[in-house]
Protein backbone atom coordinates (compact mmCIF):
# COMPACT_ATOMS: atom_id res chain seq x y z
CA UNK A 1 0.00 0.00 0.00
CA UNK A 2 2.70 2.51 0.69
CA UNK A 3 4.45 1.90 -2.37
CA UNK A 4 1.43 2.00 -4.48
CA UNK A 5 1.23 5.71 -2.55
CA UNK A 6 4.45 6.85 -3.49
CA UNK A 7 4.31 5.54 -6.55
CA UNK A 8 1.04 7.37 -7.19
CA UNK A 9 3.11 10.66 -5.52
CA UNK A 10 6.02 10.04 -7.58
CA UNK A 11 3.51 10.47 -10.98
CA UNK A 12 1.82 13.28 -9.39
CA UNK A 13 5.05 15.15 -8.80
CA UNK A 14 5.84 14.44 -12.51
CA UNK A 15 2.28 15.64 -13.48
CA UNK A 16 2.80 19.06 -12.11
CA UNK A 17 6.43 19.34 -13.02
CA UNK A 18 5.17 18.71 -16.70
CA UNK A 19 2.29 21.20 -16.12
CA UNK A 20 4.78 24.03 -14.96
CA UNK A 21 6.97 23.00 -18.12
CA UNK A 22 4.45 23.37 -20.01
CA UNK A 23 3.41 26.75 -18.79
CA UNK A 24 6.95 28.20 -18.88
CA UNK A 25 7.01 27.05 -22.57
CA UNK A 26 3.65 28.79 -23.24
CA UNK A 27 5.26 31.90 -21.58
CA UNK A 28 8.35 31.76 -23.26
CA UNK A 29 6.79 31.89 -26.66
CA UNK A 30 4.27 34.57 -25.58
CA UNK A 31 7.05 36.75 -24.63
CA UNK A 32 9.22 36.37 -27.84
CA UNK A 33 6.52 38.22 -29.73
CA UNK A 34 6.76 40.71 -27.62
CA UNK A 35 8.82 44.11 -29.33
CA UNK A 36 11.65 45.74 -27.88
CA UNK A 37 9.63 48.51 -28.22
CA UNK A 38 6.62 46.84 -26.09
CA UNK A 39 8.64 45.57 -23.45
CA UNK A 40 10.42 48.85 -22.87
CA UNK A 41 6.75 50.34 -22.49
CA UNK A 42 5.86 47.66 -19.86
CA UNK A 43 9.41 47.96 -17.92
CA UNK A 44 9.06 51.44 -17.49
CA UNK A 45 5.76 51.48 -15.14
CA UNK A 46 7.41 49.36 -12.76
CA UNK A 47 8.93 49.59 -9.89
CA UNK A 48 12.89 49.73 -10.16
CA UNK A 49 13.35 46.40 -7.79
CA UNK A 50 10.62 44.99 -10.29
CA UNK A 51 12.69 46.05 -12.90
CA UNK A 52 16.19 44.52 -11.46
CA UNK A 53 14.50 41.25 -11.20
CA UNK A 54 13.32 41.16 -14.67
CA UNK A 55 16.78 40.82 -15.75
CA UNK A 56 17.01 37.19 -14.85
CA UNK A 57 13.94 36.47 -16.98
CA UNK A 58 16.47 36.06 -20.01
CA UNK A 59 19.56 37.03 -22.21
CA UNK A 60 17.40 39.42 -24.36
CA UNK A 61 15.46 41.24 -21.43
CA UNK A 62 18.93 41.87 -19.75
CA UNK A 63 21.00 43.54 -22.64
CA UNK A 64 17.59 45.81 -23.09
CA UNK A 65 17.19 46.70 -19.44
CA UNK A 66 21.37 47.68 -19.24
CA UNK A 67 21.15 49.24 -22.21
CA UNK A 68 22.40 52.86 -22.23
CA UNK A 69 19.74 54.07 -24.71
CA UNK A 70 17.17 52.81 -22.08
CA UNK A 71 17.95 54.49 -18.93
CA UNK A 72 15.89 57.59 -19.53
CA UNK A 73 12.74 55.64 -20.08
CA UNK A 74 13.03 53.32 -16.77
CA UNK A 75 12.58 53.68 -13.38
CA UNK A 76 16.15 54.67 -11.48
CA UNK A 77 17.40 54.34 -8.49
CA UNK A 78 18.66 56.76 -5.64
CA UNK A 79 22.76 56.45 -6.53
CA UNK A 80 24.24 59.50 -4.71
CA UNK A 81 23.98 62.70 -3.70
CA UNK A 82 25.24 65.99 -5.78
CA UNK A 83 26.80 68.38 -3.01
CA UNK A 84 28.78 71.77 -3.01
CA UNK A 85 31.39 73.77 -1.58
CA UNK A 86 32.15 77.01 -0.81
CA UNK A 87 34.92 78.47 0.12
CA UNK A 88 36.88 79.51 -3.00
CA UNK A 89 34.17 79.52 -5.18
CA UNK A 90 31.36 76.60 -6.21
CA UNK A 91 32.31 73.33 -6.26
CA UNK A 92 30.25 70.50 -7.34
CA UNK A 93 30.96 66.79 -5.63
CA UNK A 94 29.22 63.25 -6.35
CA UNK A 95 29.01 61.18 -2.91
CA UNK A 96 27.89 57.22 -3.59
CA UNK A 97 25.49 56.27 -1.11
CA UNK A 98 26.87 52.35 -0.99
CA UNK A 99 30.26 51.63 -1.98
CA UNK A 100 28.91 49.38 -4.83
CA UNK A 101 27.63 52.19 -6.87
CA UNK A 102 29.40 53.14 -9.80
CA UNK A 103 28.69 56.88 -10.82
CA UNK A 104 32.04 57.44 -12.78
CA UNK A 105 30.44 58.34 -15.25
CA UNK A 106 28.89 61.75 -13.88
CA UNK A 107 30.91 64.81 -14.13
CA UNK A 108 29.79 66.06 -10.75
CA UNK A 109 32.07 69.15 -11.45
CA UNK A 110 29.62 70.55 -14.25
CA UNK A 111 32.77 71.09 -16.42
CA UNK A 112 30.82 71.15 -19.99
CA UNK A 113 29.39 74.16 -19.36
CA UNK A 114 32.79 75.66 -18.54
CA UNK A 115 33.11 76.11 -22.52
CA UNK A 116 30.47 79.12 -21.85
CA UNK A 117 32.56 81.18 -19.55
CA UNK A 118 30.84 80.62 -16.48
CA UNK A 119 32.60 82.28 -14.23
CA UNK A 120 30.25 80.73 -11.23
CA UNK A 121 27.72 77.39 -11.25
CA UNK A 122 25.29 77.31 -8.38
CA UNK A 123 23.19 74.80 -7.80
CA UNK A 124 19.52 75.58 -7.55
CA UNK A 125 17.14 72.80 -7.90
CA UNK A 126 16.60 69.21 -8.76
CA UNK A 127 14.27 67.07 -10.50
CA UNK A 128 14.05 63.35 -11.71
CA UNK A 129 18.55 63.21 -12.94
CA UNK A 130 18.12 67.28 -14.46
CA UNK A 131 19.47 70.22 -12.62
CA UNK A 132 18.63 73.64 -12.64
CA UNK A 133 21.89 75.97 -12.59
CA UNK A 134 21.88 79.40 -11.84
CA UNK A 135 25.64 80.72 -13.57
CA UNK A 136 26.96 84.02 -14.09
CA UNK A 137 29.20 85.05 -16.51
CA UNK A 138 32.17 87.56 -16.24
CA UNK A 139 29.94 90.48 -16.51
CA UNK A 140 28.33 88.93 -13.42
CA UNK A 141 25.09 88.70 -15.39
CA UNK A 142 22.69 85.69 -14.28
CA UNK A 143 21.91 83.05 -16.29
CA UNK A 144 19.38 79.96 -15.79
CA UNK A 145 20.65 76.84 -17.07
CA UNK A 146 19.32 73.38 -17.20
CA UNK A 147 21.38 70.36 -17.59
CA UNK A 148 21.58 66.41 -17.46
CA UNK A 149 24.83 65.71 -16.10
CA UNK A 150 24.86 62.04 -17.13
CA UNK A 151 24.36 62.99 -20.91
CA UNK A 152 26.00 66.40 -20.57
CA UNK A 153 23.49 67.66 -22.94
CA UNK A 154 21.96 71.55 -21.59
CA UNK A 155 19.88 74.76 -22.29
CA UNK A 156 20.11 78.20 -21.17
CA UNK A 157 17.32 79.93 -20.69
CA UNK A 158 16.39 83.19 -22.10
CA UNK A 159 15.73 86.26 -19.06
CA UNK A 160 12.76 85.75 -17.10
CA UNK A 161 10.15 88.52 -16.86
CA UNK A 162 11.13 91.43 -14.67
CA UNK A 163 8.67 91.35 -11.64
CA UNK A 164 6.59 94.12 -10.27
CA UNK A 165 8.56 96.35 -8.43
CA UNK A 166 6.88 95.43 -5.06
CA UNK A 167 7.48 92.07 -5.24
CA UNK A 168 10.92 89.99 -6.10
CA UNK A 169 11.45 86.34 -7.27
CA UNK A 170 12.30 84.04 -4.43
CA UNK A 171 12.60 80.17 -5.22
CA UNK A 172 13.10 78.59 -8.80
CA UNK A 173 11.72 75.01 -9.21
CA UNK A 174 12.04 72.33 -11.78
CA UNK A 175 9.37 69.80 -13.10
CA UNK A 176 10.50 67.00 -15.57
CA UNK A 177 9.16 63.53 -15.56
CA UNK A 178 10.92 61.48 -17.84
CA UNK A 179 8.09 58.66 -17.80
CA UNK A 180 5.68 61.09 -19.50
CA UNK A 181 8.34 62.91 -21.90
CA UNK A 182 12.05 62.40 -21.67
CA UNK A 183 12.86 66.26 -23.20
CA UNK A 184 10.03 67.85 -22.24
CA UNK A 185 10.47 69.91 -18.86
CA UNK A 186 9.18 73.12 -17.27
CA UNK A 187 10.50 75.55 -14.44
CA UNK A 188 8.41 77.79 -11.60
CA UNK A 189 10.16 81.09 -10.75
CA UNK A 190 8.15 82.09 -8.32
CA UNK A 191 7.46 85.92 -6.89
CA UNK A 192 6.92 86.91 -3.62
CA UNK A 193 6.41 90.51 -1.69
CA UNK A 194 9.03 91.87 -0.71
CA UNK A 195 8.20 93.04 3.06
CA UNK A 196 5.75 89.72 3.86
CA UNK A 197 6.99 87.12 1.32
CA UNK A 198 3.76 85.67 0.50
CA UNK A 199 3.40 83.86 -2.44
CA UNK A 200 1.81 86.52 -5.79
CA UNK A 201 3.11 85.34 -9.26
CA UNK A 202 4.58 82.91 -11.17
CA UNK A 203 6.67 82.73 -14.30
CA UNK A 204 6.63 79.47 -15.94
CA UNK A 205 9.16 78.60 -18.80
CA UNK A 206 8.55 75.62 -21.12
CA UNK A 207 11.34 73.66 -22.94
CA UNK A 208 8.30 73.32 -25.95
CA UNK A 209 7.42 77.16 -26.78
CA UNK A 210 11.10 77.93 -25.37
CA UNK A 211 9.08 80.80 -24.06
CA UNK A 212 8.62 82.50 -20.54
CA UNK A 213 4.74 83.16 -19.53
CA UNK A 214 3.42 84.85 -16.27
CA UNK A 215 0.60 83.95 -14.06
CA UNK A 216 -0.89 85.10 -10.78
CA UNK A 217 -0.96 82.69 -7.47
CA UNK A 218 -4.42 80.62 -7.52
CA UNK A 219 -4.52 80.36 -3.99
CA UNK A 220 -6.71 82.08 -1.11
CA UNK A 221 -4.68 81.99 1.55
CA UNK A 222 -0.73 84.21 1.94
CA UNK A 223 1.41 81.07 1.72
CA UNK A 224 5.29 81.94 2.52
CA UNK A 225 7.21 78.80 0.40
CA UNK A 226 10.22 77.10 2.77
CA UNK A 227 13.26 74.95 0.88
CA UNK A 228 12.57 71.37 -1.03
CA UNK A 229 10.32 70.70 -3.49
CA UNK A 230 9.11 67.31 -5.06
CA UNK A 231 7.32 66.76 -8.84
CA UNK A 232 4.90 63.74 -8.38
CA UNK A 233 2.16 62.79 -10.65
CA UNK A 234 2.18 65.88 -12.93
CA UNK A 235 2.07 68.40 -9.99
CA UNK A 236 4.88 69.96 -8.16
CA UNK A 237 4.86 69.63 -4.13
CA UNK A 238 6.12 72.49 -2.18
CA UNK A 239 6.38 73.18 1.52
CA UNK A 240 5.24 76.20 2.90
CA UNK A 241 3.88 78.20 5.89
CA UNK A 242 0.72 79.72 6.28
CA UNK A 243 0.75 83.70 7.16
CA UNK A 244 -1.77 84.54 9.94
CA UNK A 245 -2.99 88.23 10.60
CA UNK A 246 -0.55 89.13 7.92
CA UNK A 247 2.90 87.44 9.84
CA UNK A 248 4.94 84.26 9.39
CA UNK A 249 5.86 82.93 12.80
CA UNK A 250 8.65 80.38 12.74
CA UNK A 251 7.78 79.51 16.06
CA UNK A 252 4.32 78.01 15.04
CA UNK A 253 4.16 74.45 14.35
CA UNK A 254 0.83 74.14 13.68
CA UNK A 255 1.04 76.23 10.30
CA UNK A 256 2.98 74.15 7.57
CA UNK A 257 1.10 73.04 4.29
CA UNK A 258 1.88 71.76 0.84
CA UNK A 259 1.24 73.32 -2.26
CA UNK A 260 0.34 71.84 -5.05
CA UNK A 261 0.15 73.01 -8.90
CA UNK A 262 0.57 71.60 -12.28
CA UNK A 263 3.48 72.16 -14.67
CA UNK A 264 1.16 74.90 -16.14
CA UNK A 265 -0.13 76.73 -12.76
CA UNK A 266 -3.81 76.31 -13.84
CA UNK A 267 -4.24 74.03 -11.15
CA UNK A 268 -3.69 74.86 -7.31
CA UNK A 269 -4.66 73.43 -3.77
CA UNK A 270 -3.07 72.76 -0.51
CA UNK A 271 -2.59 69.86 1.69
CA UNK A 272 -2.21 70.59 5.16
CA UNK A 273 1.04 69.34 6.34
CA UNK A 274 1.53 67.20 9.78
CA UNK A 275 2.24 69.08 12.65
CA UNK A 276 5.82 69.60 13.52
CA UNK A 277 8.69 71.60 12.27
CA UNK A 278 9.30 70.99 8.37
CA UNK A 279 12.65 69.43 8.44
CA UNK A 280 13.44 70.32 4.57
CA UNK A 281 13.11 66.78 3.50
CA UNK A 282 10.04 65.77 1.35
CA UNK A 283 10.20 63.22 -1.62
CA UNK A 284 8.38 60.12 -3.24
CA UNK A 285 9.29 56.98 -1.55
CA UNK A 286 8.19 53.62 -2.76
CA UNK A 287 5.28 55.10 -4.32
CA UNK A 288 3.96 57.29 -1.47
CA UNK A 289 4.83 61.07 -0.40
CA UNK A 290 6.92 61.21 2.57
CA UNK A 291 6.99 64.60 4.81
CA UNK A 292 9.89 64.81 7.48
CA UNK A 293 9.53 66.38 10.43
CA UNK A 294 11.52 67.69 13.48
CA UNK A 295 10.07 68.30 17.39
CA UNK A 296 11.55 69.21 20.94
CA UNK A 297 11.73 65.89 22.72
CA UNK A 298 12.38 66.42 26.42
CA UNK A 299 15.53 64.74 27.31
CA UNK A 300 17.31 64.60 31.30
CA UNK A 301 20.45 64.34 31.64
CA UNK A 302 22.69 64.74 34.78
CA UNK A 303 25.29 67.08 35.30
CA UNK A 304 28.56 67.42 37.94
CA UNK A 305 26.47 68.86 40.29
CA UNK A 306 24.13 65.23 40.55
CA UNK A 307 21.00 67.17 39.33
CA UNK A 308 18.57 66.66 36.89
CA UNK A 309 18.61 69.05 33.91
CA UNK A 310 16.25 69.07 31.48
CA UNK A 311 17.16 70.05 28.06
CA UNK A 312 15.23 69.75 24.60
CA UNK A 313 16.87 67.45 21.75
CA UNK A 314 15.30 66.99 18.89
CA UNK A 315 12.76 64.00 17.40
CA UNK A 316 12.91 63.33 13.74
CA UNK A 317 9.13 62.15 12.47
CA UNK A 318 8.75 60.52 9.11
CA UNK A 319 4.85 60.67 7.59
CA UNK A 320 3.35 59.23 4.42
CA UNK A 321 1.14 60.36 2.55
CA UNK A 322 -1.66 57.26 1.43
CA UNK A 323 -4.22 59.03 0.32
CA UNK A 324 -5.02 62.10 -1.27
CA UNK A 325 -8.57 62.49 -0.74
CA UNK A 326 -8.77 62.17 2.62
CA UNK A 327 -5.10 64.10 2.75
CA UNK A 328 -4.45 61.71 5.87
CA UNK A 329 -1.12 61.53 6.91
CA UNK A 330 -0.05 58.17 8.55
CA UNK A 331 3.06 58.20 10.73
CA UNK A 332 5.23 55.61 9.51
CA UNK A 333 8.92 56.19 11.93
CA UNK A 334 10.48 58.56 14.77
CA UNK A 335 13.67 58.36 16.20
CA UNK A 336 15.43 60.80 18.66
CA UNK A 337 18.66 62.40 17.23
CA UNK A 338 20.07 62.41 20.39
CA UNK A 339 20.27 58.08 20.59
CA UNK A 340 21.15 58.42 16.58
CA UNK A 341 24.46 60.19 16.87
CA UNK A 342 24.97 59.61 20.18
CA UNK A 343 25.48 63.31 21.06
CA UNK A 344 23.08 66.30 22.04
CA UNK A 345 24.94 69.18 20.55
CA UNK A 346 24.92 68.18 17.26
CA UNK A 347 23.87 70.39 14.22
CA UNK A 348 21.90 68.19 11.52
CA UNK A 349 19.95 68.63 8.50
CA UNK A 350 17.78 66.04 6.78
CA UNK A 351 18.54 66.01 3.04
CA UNK A 352 16.76 63.36 1.77
CA UNK A 353 14.76 60.02 1.59
CA UNK A 354 15.20 56.70 -0.06
CA UNK A 355 12.78 56.34 -3.31
CA UNK A 356 12.93 52.63 -2.53
CA UNK A 357 13.38 51.84 1.11
CA UNK A 358 12.75 53.00 4.49
CA UNK A 359 16.45 54.85 4.25
CA UNK A 360 16.53 58.79 5.36
CA UNK A 361 19.99 60.43 4.59
CA UNK A 362 21.15 63.99 6.69
CA UNK A 363 24.05 66.04 7.35
CA UNK A 364 25.58 66.40 10.73
CA UNK A 365 28.30 69.10 11.64
CA UNK A 366 30.34 69.75 13.81
CA UNK A 367 31.73 73.07 15.15
CA UNK A 368 31.21 76.29 13.49
CA UNK A 369 34.40 78.35 12.96
CA UNK A 370 32.94 81.40 11.36
CA UNK A 371 33.40 80.30 7.76
CA UNK A 372 32.46 76.78 7.47
CA UNK A 373 31.47 73.93 9.66
CA UNK A 374 33.87 71.25 11.26
CA UNK A 375 33.68 67.60 11.17
CA UNK A 376 30.70 67.39 8.32
CA UNK A 377 29.41 64.29 6.93
CA UNK A 378 26.77 62.79 5.02
CA UNK A 379 24.92 59.96 6.95
CA UNK A 380 21.63 57.35 6.73
CA UNK A 381 19.24 55.78 9.09
CA UNK A 382 17.71 52.35 7.68
CA UNK A 383 14.68 53.29 9.79
CA UNK A 384 13.05 49.45 9.64
CA UNK A 385 16.51 47.67 10.07
CA UNK A 386 17.17 50.48 12.60
CA UNK A 387 21.34 50.85 11.36
CA UNK A 388 22.77 54.00 11.55
CA UNK A 389 26.05 54.37 8.96
CA UNK A 390 27.79 57.32 7.46
CA UNK A 391 28.31 57.00 3.94
CA UNK A 392 30.83 60.08 3.68
CA UNK A 393 33.20 62.38 5.42
CA UNK A 394 32.53 65.68 3.78
CA UNK A 395 35.15 68.31 2.83
CA UNK A 396 35.54 71.25 4.52
CA UNK A 397 32.42 74.23 3.84
CA UNK A 398 30.10 71.36 2.34
CA UNK A 399 27.58 71.78 4.67
CA UNK A 400 26.31 74.65 4.63
CA UNK A 401 22.81 74.76 3.43
CA UNK A 402 22.23 74.39 -0.26
CA UNK A 403 23.17 72.05 -2.97
CA UNK A 404 21.90 69.18 -2.13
Amino acid sequence: MEEEEEEGSKKDNSLVSEAEAEAEAAAAAAASLLTDDLIMEILSRLPVRSVHRFKCVCKRWRDLIACPAHREKLPQTLAGFLYTTYPGGYRHHLAAVSAATVIDSVDASLGFLRPMNYTKIRLVDTCNGLLLCSCYNNNNEERLVVCNPATQRWTELPPPPQPQPTTDYCAQHLAFDPAVSPSHFCVLDFEATVKEWHLTGVSIYSSRTRAWTHRDIGLVDKIVLVSGSVFVGGMLHLPGKLCKDGRNSIEDDDNFVLVLVDKECKAWKTVRAPRGFYSGAIGLSQECLHYVTRSPAPLTILDDDNEDTLLLASEIAVWCLKDYDSREWVLKHTVRIDKLLNVIEKEYSVVGIHPDCDTIFFVTRGAYDGDSWDDASLASWDMRRLEFRTVVNLEKGSADGTGW
